[in-house]
Order: C-alpha cells, then structure tokens, then sequence
C-alpha cells in the first residue's frame, strides 16, 4: 500500500476510537450522575481514560484490527468493534486491580462507557469509510495503476478487485503479455500499449504505478528486469504479484533474511501482536501455574514417595518446536520402571498409530491414577512454558520415537511450540484411540490458531480438569 493511504487506515480510524472513548467516557459520567461535574472527573478517571486509549491501541495492534477496514461488513465490524471492547475491560480490571483503587470507580460508569464506546465506534467506523471512499473516487488522489497481465489470468483478476473495496486505487489501463490488442477496451478498460512499447506510451499518461500478474509461463515473453528498471527510471512504482511463482503454498511474505530481501512461503504466518500476546499469557500463565504447583506439591510430592519409590518429578525427553529436544516435567504417576515395562506392552497398545496406550494400565500407581484423573501430574509442565520449551495451548508434546515414525505431513505438528492442553486435551483425549486424528486436531489447531482460541481452549481445559475426565 501506498504511504499516504497506510497512515489514513492504521492511524485515522483509531484517532477516530480515542475520540470516541472519550466521548463515551464523557457521555458515562453525564448519565451516571446525571449532569456533567468536572469535580468527579478526578485523577482516577483520567487514569481509567489513560488505560483505555492504551488498551485500545494495543488491541489494533494484536488483533490487526486495522487489516481489511474497508472490505469488511456489519458483522465483521462489530466483532472486531467488540474485541477491542474486550482487550479495554479487561485492562482496566487488571489496573483498577492491581492499583486497589476498585472501590474508588463508579462500576456503572464502566457498564455505561462500553456500550456508548461500541456504538460511537462502530458509528464511527462506518462515517470514515463512506468519506474516505467517497471522497478518492471524486478526487484526482485516486491512484491510476496499469495491469499487466496474460488473457488466461485478467477476468480473475478483475473480478477479484471489484469484490474489494479499492478506495485508493482502480486499474486505469491494460496491458496483454500474450496478445497484441493495442487500442481495444476490455470491461471498459483501455488496453494502452503492447509489452513492447508500453515504457514508451507510460511516459505520457497519468500512472502512480504498475500490477504485474502473470503465469509463471508467461515471463519468458519479456524480460521482467527490463520492465522494472524502465518504470524505476520513471520514478513508477511496480507490484509484482509472488503468486507467478504458482507455488502451492498458504501464505507467503516478503521480508529480510540477513542482508538479503526474500520471499517467505508458509503453511501459516503468524501476526506479531498476536504472539507477542500469546508470550505475555505464557509468562504470566506460567509464574501462576508455578506457585500453583508448589503448593500442590507440597501434598502431592509426599503421597507420590509414600506410594512408589522413586523421584517425586518425572522427566522425560519429548520433541519441541521444529525438532528441538527437552526435557518435559511431571508428577510421576508410573512405577519407576515404565520404559522398560512399555515394551513388553505394547502387543496390548489401544492406539492406532505412533503413540501408546492402554485401559488400566498396571505401569500406573494408585495416586498415580487419582492425579491423571485430573491432570494434576501435567502442573509440573509450568516450568517449561516459563523455560520457552511449551506453551500454555500448543499442539501435542510427541516423544521421540513417536517423531520417528512421523510421515512428512505429520512433521507440520512441530511448526509451532507444543502445549500444556490443546484441542485433543480438550475433546475427549482418552476416548480418542487413532494416531491420525490426533495429528489432524493439532494440525486444525496450527491453521486455525488465534489469540481467542487459547483462551477459549484454558476455560475447556479448566472444565475438564475439575470434572475429572484427564487421562486414564
């Protein structure tokens, strides 16, 4: 995107939120206290008013609440309008928490900015685009861009560009790489020049820039260089669409790789907000989960010693993120003796597939039975999402001889930081008897992850832990 229209959608429209925060922050005081005193306007409020714009700008930022502003329809709006509502409320809970000033702010104040806060938002929101469109589609600020492309390709591409919202550009002239159809019009596009003279007829024309979009075939008809150093010379910017490549992979992104500019191909990228969240909830998720287990600890280390000799802490190698090996803590549910006895076992393995299990399991002690019941014997596992090693949600922590019968496919699974608890934790683990399935609901996880879904799989976890339905 052009600079001037990147400042107009990330910055404009959350000038256009703080605005409307304090105007519902104004507009609460009013109707909580029936007229508008400034007396009550006190320090704390300013603090509040201070946490929310905050907590509004790092919700833009994690939840790239900025991205498709333009394309995206009433529901989609308010869902986005209603997470930045969220990552507010949340924020001045914790300060108003951790400042113990709680009982100092009017509780109705805050019931009342939010709903004015959403409205004004969302208002708002909906004011600046119809502006803001209309008002490059009048003017001359629209920019002009000319498309080169191939016949098999230019009706996709067409089509594409008119299900979106191109405020602050349109394809004003084409250009054929297969074809001489210089001085035809296709849907009511002039086709300006052939690739042979196009440099030529761009000098005098209107032009911001050139959207080169051609099969990967089709670069063999002109000498791609050429064209970008012609348009640089002209001081015209050039988009070269990566999708020539015709590389079936997911997502792609351009970027550094040490002094070299280059093109990132995945299955998954991942947004920087969002993980830089995702480390904060780890960080904090796993200095509570930690003084969690100490205290838990203290009755369990006991009962596990008493039961079975043996260390109370159960350590064993398991596969992390792409590859790498550490060690994973738990609370040892099993007699010392379990690797060894495991083969011996395995004739009777329940599951399809790499891993190992099987319904009542003589390797397992009596408390050993009671702390998987509710998962008491994974706490242990905080100290590795605080090393780095796990996350609080992730996909399936695999042992090593699990990785070593992995298809290629499967290998996805270690693209990102395994888990504490993830989707299989959370539907049913014990009833869940096929390798593949497994596989399939972390992969699931790995396209579908977002910030929301990690909260939503802790409250599961939560549930399941305190109904009892951990591994058997």
């Amino acid at each position: 995107m052009f600079q001037k229209e990147f400042i107009i959608k990330r910055y404009l429209f959350l000038f256009v939120d703080i605005l409307s925060l304090v105007a519902a922050l104004v507009l609460a005081n009013i109707i909580r206290f029936r007229e508008l005193q400034l007396r009550d306007f006190d320090d704390l409020y300013l603090e509040v008013l201070v946490v929310s714009i905050m907590a509004c700008c790092f919700g833009n930022v994690v939840f790239g609440l900025e991205k498709h502003i333009f394309d995206r329809g009433y529901y989609q709006e308010f869902i986005a309008i209603m997470k930045s509502c969220a990552t507010i409320f949340v924020s001045v809970l914790v300060y108003l928490y951790f400042s113990q000033k709680g009982l100092l702010y009017s509780r109705l104040q805050m019931l009342y900015m939010l709903p004015i806060y959403a409205f004004l938002s969302f208002l708002g929101h909906m004011v600046l685009r119809k502006f803001v469109s209309d008002y490059y589609r009048r003017s001359t600020s629209r920019k002009q861009i000319m498309l080169l492309t191939s016949s098999d390709k230019v009706d996709d591409i067409l089509e594409k560009f008119e299900t979106t919202n191109n405020w602050y550009f349109q394809i004003a002239y084409l250009v054929f790489a297969d074809a001489d159809r210089k001085g035809e019009e296709y849907h009511g596009i002039p086709v300006i020049a052939n690739v042979s003279d196009m440099l030529e007829m761009a000098k005098n024309i209107t032009l911001d820039g050139v959207f080169i979009n051609v099969s990967y075939q089709s670069h063999m008809n002109f000498n791609v260089r050429d064209v970008l150093h012609g348009f640089q010379s002209m001081g015209v910017i050039v988009h070269v669409n990566i999708d020539a490549l015709e590389l079936d992979v997911s997502e792609k992104v351009v970027e550094n790789l040490g002094m070299f500019k280059v093109v990132s191909y995945a299955s998954r990228l991942r947004n920087p907000g969002q993980m830089i969240m995702k480390k904060l909830m780890d960080i904090f998720g796993g200095l509570i989960g930690c003084v969690l287990t100490i205290l838990v600890g203290i009755f369990l280390v006991p009962a596990i010693k008493l039961d079975s000799p043996g260390p109370a802490i159960y350590s064993q190698t398991r596969v992390g993120r792409n590859g790498r090996h550490f060690k994973m803590y738990k609370f040892r549910s099993m007699y010392q003796d379990a690797d060894e006895r495991k083969k011996a076992l395995m004739a009777q393995n329940e599951m399809q597939g790499a891993m190992f299990k099987m319904e009542n399991d003589p390797r397992i002690t009596k408390v050993g039975k009671f702390i998987r019941k509710y998962s008491l014997d994974e706490l242990p596992q905080f100290f590795n999402v605080l090393k780095g090693d796990m996350s609080l949600v992730g996909t399936r922590p695999p042992t090593v001889d699990e990785v070593e019968q992995y298809r290629i496919e499967q290998k996805r699974r270690l693209s990102v930081t395994p888990g504490m608890t993830g989707l299989w934790q959370t539907s049913g683990r014990s009833d869940i008897l096929d390798f593949d399935e497994i596989v399939k609901m972390d992969l699931r996880y790995i396209d579908q992850w977002s910030v929301g879904l990690d909260i939503k799989l802790l409250f599961k976890t939560i549930l399941v832990c305190f109904k009892g339905s951990g591994a058997k």
